[in-house]
């Protein structure tokens, strides 16, 4: 019952938390100057909204002691569906990163990041790669059922990696000229990731069992607030012709984005058809307790 409120509450958290933001941004941001000009009213409000929003679901879900149960093999169709998306433009990120680090070298210019990150960005867009050959893997793998769990957890470690050079790409390149709420989504959001990517990869080695199923919760979905809070309101930024030189290459939020629609699919889904409801788990062990009594009583 907690996550069902903790869904609910992060829902109209990013809902409003998104709204605020467009508003900051389209009517009380200087482009020339890059600086707020409502005494960062509104970006206190949406980051601090943003934040409470986080934490509350994250901890709801934690709370939720009735969570999961144990696991069972089976098929999660559109966990595997949603993540195609994400692993598809994975690559592609990766090619609009190695086209700029190509254009750069050849013709002094860059379409999608700053000229100064160009170099900063081929480890990420090396990892980029093999991260979306891993989410196609990893997409078959959910919809099948057949590896989870599995030996796949070795391999999703690159996922992990991927998730690690993301952060130390913030902090080298973007972290710094940012602002504290933009801060707050992309090294915050970042790191419920990581955490998030990690925990699945331990369901995919068969591995942690009850907590590694929580922790997708408790990591996963603060990371989709945080994430589509900062994704969406760029969005319609960027349609309304308000994007901003020093924020996150939108290729990469775009990415964030669909990892978020893998994730919230995956949480929508994961009790229903990989996991028992704990309370079904305990109703299982009861029964199986009174009929063990019941043939005991029967010997004697």
């Amino acid at each position: 019952m907690k996550t069902k409120y903790a869904f609910w509450i992060a829902g109209i958290g990013t809902l409003l938390a998104t709204v605020l933001r467009c508003i900051q941004m389209l009517y009380f941001f200087d482009d020339e100057t890059g600086f707020v000009t409502d005494s960062g009213v509104f970006a206190l409000a949406s980051g601090g909204l943003t934040l409470l929003t986080a934490c509350v679901s994250g901890l709801l879900c934690r709370l939720d002691r009735g969570l999961c149960g144990r696991m069972r093999r089976g098929t999660n169709g559109a966990a595997g569906a949603a993540a195609l998306f994400p692993a598809l433009f994975l690559l592609l990120s990766a090619s609009v990163l190695f086209r700029d680090f190509y254009t750069y070298h050849r013709f002094g210019v860059a379409y999608s990041i700053p000229t100064a990150h160009v170099d900063a960005h081929v480890p990420f867009a090396v990892l980029s790669v093999l991260f979306g050959l891993v989410m196609l893997a990893s997409a078959f793998v959910w919809m099948r059922g057949k590896g989870l769990p599995g030996g796949f957890g070795a391999l999703w470690t690159i996922g992990v990696l991927w998730g690690l050079c993301y952060m130390v790409l913030t902090f080298m390149t973007y972290s710094a000229s940012a602002t504290t709420a933009e801060n707050l989504f992309t090294v915050g959001g970042g790191a419920m990731l990581v955490f998030f990517l990690l925990a699945e990869g331990k369901l995919f080695s068969g591995i942690g069992g009850k907590n590694a199923a929580r922790d997708i919760y408790v990591f996963g979905l603060p990371a989709a607030v945080l994430w589509m809070t900062y994704g969406l309101s760029n969005t319609v930024l960027i349609v309304a012709g308000r994007g901003y030189a020093t924020e996150m290459p939108y290729v990469i939020q775009l990415v964030m984005l669909l990892l978020c629609v893998h994730i919230l699919t995956l949480l929508f889904t994961f009790r229903q058809t990989n996991f028992e409801p704990a309370q079904l788990e305990r109703d299982t062990e009861s029964r199986e307790k009174t009929g063990r009594a019941s043939q005991n009583a029967a010997k004697l």
